[in-house]
């Protein structure tokens, strides 16, 4: 299914369905940021990203953040796909798999980290607000790379950050996580306010640019993706 292929018709349910699903979005805290240990952070990967279908591969790794992050469970996933990758639909692509990785885990999570977008999306469901609806869990979204928003470049050193905004309201920020590093993009998934999801991901993040939960999955998928491949 190329994405040339993928009628408009589609591509307008899909928005509808997020809009709806947007309706469900809770940014409250459910677990107050200086009570989050376990953080699973989750990654996706194909087999071959040029070609549908493919196999979609999805990891995530529990991590202890108050403990030296310590690795508690990883656990992994593949299923084939054959959904193109079209901006801001991520998730249509990536969620399959990802809940069954999902439906693996044994470890008590407090918040699932999605390499991805949560509400910095123009309808506020990016892939980690998508994961966090359909599961009920707290989830935050770590962007790589600009998808949506204003916002002022935080200065040149570790853990400082600026405010993005959407149409005028206040959706997550964009932090700087290592001195001379392209900053991410923090935003609440749900169940969790904007201001705890960055504070949750500064304390999960150590010496790298990516909050380890994230890097660890990012890691470990790679391994599995090598020994597939």
């Amino acid at each position: 299914m190329e994405t040339e292929n993928i009628s408009r018709e589609l591509i307008e349910q899909l928005k509808a369905e997020q809009i709806k699903l947007s309706k469900k979005l809770n940014l409250k805290d459910r677990i107050p940021p200086d009570k989050v240990r376990y953080v699973a952070g989750i990654d996706t990967t194909f087999t071959d990203i040029w070609k549908n279908p493919t196999t979609a591969i999805s990891s995530i790794v529990v991590v202890d953040i108050e403990n030296d992050f310590e690795i508690i469970e990883t656990v992994y996933a593949t299923k084939e796909i054959d959904f193109p990758y079209i901006p801001t639909f991520l998730a249509y692509r990536e969620l399959p798999v990802i809940l069954e990785a999902y439906k693996k885990l044994k470890s008590q999570v407090d918040v699932f980290m999605v390499d991805g977008m949560g509400i910095l999306h123009p309808r506020k469901m990016g892939i980690a607000a998508h994961f966090g609806v359909v599961t009920n869990t707290v989830s935050i979204g770590i962007g790589k790379s600009k998808l949506i928003g204003e916002f002022k470049e935080p200065e040149n050193r570790k853990f400082a950050y600026q405010p993005i905004y959407v149409d005028g309201k206040h959706r997550g920020y964009v932090l700087r996580t290592r001195k001379n590093a392209n900053p991410v993009f923090v935003s609440p998934g749900n169940n969790i306010s904007v201001e705890s999801s960055l504070k949750v991901a500064i304390k999960a993040t150590d010496k790298y640019k990516l909050p380890e939960p994230v890097r660890l999955a990012h890691n470990f998928l790679q391994k599995i993706r090598k020994e597939m491949v």
